[in-house]
């Protein structure tokens, strides 16, 4: 949750300085500077807000390089909330540039952004995204990301258990999610109905906030909770199928937030028959599906459920991808170069399939894996699953 001034001052001088974050930082890694690893942030963060030190652009810059990827918490012996401490502190820091501040309105206009991805993909079925990216330079890193765009969905308010009803669950939506990756929502329902649970989305569910409190704007972000908050059922599991927007749910409301895939490992799959996939899928572990939501083991166990198929975990799954919200498009160096090492481990094997439960690292692998020429299809995990149980997908 965010923290005062005061509260961050005393979650800051909870560091003891002690170093074991080092290793597990990405910037850090990268840089070897000291004010662009965990502890040298923190106590940064900690003279600003004595007023020992100036809140000047020197200041920002390192704060604003952070990817809040929380490794360093998984490392802190004391338990430091590094991501609370971030957060608060952003609102003090963080000045979006105009691709964030584009992005943070249309995650909370949905028909605005419905309509924008219709007109994306449009342009992808004409090859006029194509064009535009190989005469302006400048577009051409952002038309990269957008990934294999399907045909947008009105959604249902509920969707009725296929068979034998087991119990209700809410599916959270997403905003960039929804308008990117529809075919995952709509993969998840497919799933979730089959094995006996009726589905409910709510009309009155929001963005989660991540992306306004990445930009600093407390006010947005705040009142994104608030209203989730009271969209959904508070007994009824919230499955979420970006970690990205599960971590802010679980941070930042007191509902019963679930990774998808944590959820459906623990449903009863006797009645049901996954179809043989004789291909290699290299797993990514989104920083905050491992970090955050603590799902990333659930994610490999679900999908060794599905015969022949061989799983691999991804090399450097401990680093993050870069992709980290809108870090791409406000951090390009460090996300490229980040992206640079994911590329070149990537390649040291041969997969079929790249599996991850995170929309913005979807994009953020996908812009490298198309930039690369992989013969690489980028899927999410119950996306994968879905399709060997007869979901019919666009995209094949």
């Amino acid at each position: 949750m965010a923290l005062s001034i005061q509260q961050t001052i005393q979650e800051a001088d909870r560091c003891v300085a002690c170093g074991l974050c080092l290793p597990h930082c990405p910037t850090y890694f990268k840089t070897g500077s000291e004010a662009d690893s965990p502890r040298g942030r923190i106590q940064l963060i900690s003279a600003v807000a004595k007023g020992i030190l100036p809140n000047n652009a020197r200041f920002k810059d390192h704060i604003n390089g952070c990817l809040g990827c929380r490794n360093c918490e998984t490392a802190c012996p004391n338990g430091v909330s590094y991501g609370a401490i971030i957060d608060t502190t952003r609102e003090i820091t963080h000045q979006p540039n105009r691709q964030t501040r584009l992005l943070g309105w249309l995650a909370n206009q949905p028909k605005w952004l419905s309509f924008f991805s219709a007109l994306l993909r449009l342009g992808q079925t004409l090859g006029l995204l194509t064009l535009v990216g190989k005469v302006n330079s400048r577009l051409a890193k952002q038309i990269a990301l957008i990934p294999e765009l399907t045909s947008t969905q009105r959604w249902q308010t509920l969707y009725p258990a296929k068979h034998t009803k087991r119990g209700d669950v809410s599916l959270f939506l997403g905003c960039i999610t929804n308008a990117f990756d529809t075919e995952t929502l709509r993969a998840s329902v497919y799933v979730l109905t089959t094995l006996g649970y009726t589905v409910h989305i709510p009309t009155t569910q929001v963005c989660c906030g991540g992306i306004a409190r990445q930009q600093g704007d407390s006010k947005t972000s705040d009142a994104c909770a608030h209203d989730n908050q009271h969209a959904f059922h508070a007994d009824w599991p919230l499955l979420t199928v970006a970690s990205g927007c599960g971590a802010g749910l679980k941070d930042y409301t007191h509902l019963p937030v679930k990774d998808i895939s944590e959820f459906l490992i623990g449903c009863d799959w006797s009645e049901v028959k996954l179809s043989p996939l004789n291909q290699h899928i290299a797993l990514h572990e989104p920083c905050t599906l491992r970090n955050v939501m603590k799902a990333a083991k659930p994610v490999a166990n679900l999908l060794a459920n599905i015969p022949k198929a061989r799983i691999t975990p991804m090399k450097g799954n401990q680093q993050c991808c870069g992709g980290a919200g809108t870090y791409m498009l406000h951090q390009p160096e460090m996300a490229d170069a980040l992206l640079a090492d994911k590329m070149k481990l990537l390649s040291q094997e041969t997969f079929d399939i790249l599996a991850t439960s995170n929309i913005g690292c979807a994009m953020q692998l996908g812009s490298g894996i198309r930039q690369a020429q992989m013969p690489l299809k980028i899927m999410h995990p119950v996306t994968i699953i879905a399709k060997q149980m007869g979901f019919q997908s666009e995209l094949d």
